[in-house]
């Protein structure tokens, strides 16, 4: 006789994904000039926000962009993805 056993399986949660994060980023490959603001400035970028979009950002984002010093978007990219 088989035994049937009740049980819940316990599956892998993904990370959160920061989707402000990607705006950002993405706003930066598509516009050179929000690009190097970015860059020079973060956190007035995002201040300052993308044509029509605002990024929604929480205090402790803000205080690891405001860390992130980056030369090209790739860095500054890889740097995002550290934090």
């Amino acid at each position: 006789m088989l035994r049937t056993f009740n049980f819940t399986p316990i599956l892998p949660t993904k990370p959160e994904k920061n989707t402000e994060m990607s705006r950002i980023t993405c706003a930066a490959v598509i516009n050179g000039p929000f690009c190097r603001m970015l860059l020079e400035s973060p956190l007035r970028a995002i201040e300052a926000g993308f044509h029509d979009e605002y990024f929604h950002v929480n205090a402790q984002d803000l205080a690891k962009i405001k860390a992130i010093h980056a030369s090209s978007l790739v860095d500054f990219a890889t740097q995002v993805a550290n934090i």
